[in-house]
């Protein structure tokens, strides 16, 4: 099978790649990309980057607030699965020491795969910890990272689309199960020296996997996705981030998210950016967006219906590692004559990559700050349970300007919505200082599984059975025009995958049981649960979404609730759910506090723009 490379764009002006959609009877086997989104570029656009412009992207998305307080990415281990290796030849990924090549693979290093790696964990033991230079930083420089490869060959093709040569490269069966299944169920126990006398040892699950890759599959049919849905669901500790593809044109303009993106239980994650530096409040038009077709064995083809993406993240005008070698995707791509003019050097960065395969890293950093955290904190496996990171990093989005999930005043009076999320960013745009306090502050887990008292904003790890549901009394009163924010995820329920094996790669199978999937409801009543003000009934997502301005000053309650089954035997259900509340200033105040907001805003907008910070951790 081959796939498209969600191959990322340097100085370049966006392309889509073929239409998405697929037919819901046979899957058809679609061309694997690294980085749906353009062409590898020629090595004249490479340069070597002073690190004296530009924005930092740790910063914008609220990473300092995890770095201030000595977490790293220590204690979490982040595995980058795609076509080949990440270079560890370069200086920002020279503490990368653990590989696997699945067999049959061909296991060669890559260029697509060191720039994913570069954003994921970069980090330069030699560099001034007084001064370090943001764009040799990645999202969790002390990570364990693993860099695993399922591409056999790469080669060139055209895309009928658009008329250009794209690099694609083909996997097996073998390659793909291989990879996944050791990365989700591997039990680290590892010892990493990242120099100047700093080690850690991890004895964890895998946290993170990062897949910056794909290929078409609009309804979430294929093999190879159902099988990554299937090993999520099987190892809840392990959360696998995906990019949801670069499709997105005026004539694709949506059902256009690939797999795996196109799963259940992976986090999807679109693209944030409009080609200049520091402008990343619009969703970048290349991004894969919903709305997307649904499919069960049950009801068919349903088109149109799905809100795909989970969460977005910067991806565009991006820094990061350059790898020049003729071997993965520059084998096939370069020709015999063409040389690597950086000479094989350890310093030279590719400069305004874009694509969602960057956005995919970003998010899987944060996942990785996350989890670090969680083990710094000695908190419980419940918090770094997929459901809940999922919930607590939706929950902590920052809505950008146009976010709608469909909501509507009922006859009732009810507030609804059957969209759950946005078509384009899901939930909105990644918020990692958000979503510190969301994780730290307030309610961390209610005792048990069946709900409780609970504070402003927090998250909880709860279970339901068939047709109960679990209520949350929120303790404190809140006030007219607050928002009450809300987010619920769930796993549709797939098995984990069967591999059988064969010589011959067109004889290998790969299958994973379908057996149902819950709806889950999310409500917001008042306290004593006599009027329902809002209620996300999304039937074809696994996550609903409630952005709810309150009515009224009062009490206010949550229920989850297992309304129905789409399809299969009910079974318990597991769920991560996350809530916080915007305190909105009375409109009489909204005059003064503009200036003080004015002063604010520019310091963030200053403090985006630093080139360097402290490794404070470090120097410890």
């Amino acid at each position: 099978m081959s796939v498209w490379l969600l191959v990322a764009m340097v100085f370049m002006t966006p392309r889509s790649e073929a239409d998405s959609s697929d037919s819901i009877y046979a899957p058809v086997p679609g061309l694997f990309s690294n980085d749906a989104g353009g062409l590898t570029q020629p090595v004249s656009t490479v340069i070597t980057w002073d690190g004296t412009s530009g924005v930092a992207i740790n910063s914008l998305v609220g990473a300092d607030r995890f770095y201030n307080v000595g977490v790293w990415g220590q204690y979490s281990v982040t595995a980058n699965v795609e076509a080949g290796l990440i270079w560890n030849g370069h200086e920002t990924t020279s503490t990368l020491n653990d590989y696997y090549v699945s067999p049959g693979a061909a296991g060669e290093v890559d260029e697509h795969a060191t720039w994913v790696g570069g954003v994921l964990a970069g980090y330069n033991p030699n560099a001034d910890p007084y001064n370090y230079p943001y764009y040799q930083l990645g999202m969790a420089p002390l990570t364990l990272l693993s860099s695993g490869a399922i591409a056999t060959d790469w080669y060139n093709a055209t895309d009928p689309s658009t008329g250009q040569t794209q690099t694609y490269f083909d996997i097996t069966p073998q390659t793909f199960y291989s990879a996944y299944n050791y990365y989700f169920t591997k039990s680290w126990a590892h010892t990493v020296n990242y120099g100047g006398g700093i080690s850690f040892q991890f004895f964890t699950p895998t946290s993170v996997i990062n897949s910056s890759w794909g290929y078409e599959d609009s309804a979430g049919l294929d093999p190879y996705t159902k099988a990554a849905d299937g090993l999520a669901r099987a190892n809840p500790l392990t959360t696998l981030v995906v990019a949801a593809g670069n499709s997105n044109s005026p004539t694709n303009s949506s059902n256009n998210v690939g797999g795996p993106a196109s799963g259940y239980n992976s986090i999807s994650v679109g693209a944030v950016g409009n080609y200049t530096v520091d402008q990343f409040t619009t969703i970048a038009v290349f991004s894969s967006r919903g709305p997307q077709d649904y499919y069960d064995p049950v009801h068919g083809l349903v088109p149109s219906v799905r809100a795909p993406v989970d969460i977005v993240a910067p991806g565009t005008s991006l820094v990061s590692a350059y790898y020049g070698g003729q071997t993965g995707g520059n084998g096939a791509q370069l020709s015999t004559t063409q040389v690597d003019t950086s000479g094989g050097a350890n310093n030279y960065y590719s400069l305004g990559l874009a694509g969602t395969s960057f956005a995919a890293p970003i998010v899987s950093g944060g996942v990785s700050l996350l989890k670090s955290l969680s083990y710094l904190a000695g908190m419980t496996d419940n918090s770094r349970d997929t459901r809940v990171i999922k919930s607590v990093l939706m929950n902590s989005a920052t809505k950008l300007p146009g976010w709608d999930n469909g909501q509507y005043l009922n006859t009732q009076g009810v507030t609804v919505t059957t969209q759950a999320l946005d078509w384009s960013q899901g939930a909105g745009m990644l918020n990692l200082n958000q979503a510190y306090d969301q994780y730290t502050a307030g309610t961390m887990d209610v005792p048990g599984t069946g709900g409780g008292t609970i504070a402003k904003i927090g998250w909880d790890y709860g279970s339901l059975q068939y047709l109960a549901h679990n209520d949350y009394l929120i303790q404190s009163s809140l006030q007219k025009s607050w928002i009450l924010d809300v987010t619920l995820t769930w796993f549709r329920n797939l098995s984990a995958p069967i591999y059988t094996d064969n010589a011959d790669p067109t004889q290998q199978t790969l299958t994973t049981q379908d057996n149902g999937f819950a709806n889950l409801f999310l409500q917001i009543w008042n306290a004593d649960f006599t009027q329902l003000y809002a209620s996300s009934q999304s039937i074809y997502n696994s996550a609903q979404e409630l952005y709810y301005t309150l009515p009224a000053d009062g009490s206010y309650a949550l229920r989850v609730s297992y309304d129905g089954q789409m399809f299969g035997t009910p079974v318990d259900e597991a769920y991560g759910l996350a809530w916080n509340v915007e305190e909105v200033p009375e409109p009489g105040i909204t005059v003064l506090l503009g200036v003080a907001s004015l002063i604010v805003l520019g310091f963030r907008w200053k403090k985006s723009g630093l080139t360097s910070v402290r490794l404070s951790v470090f120097l410890s």
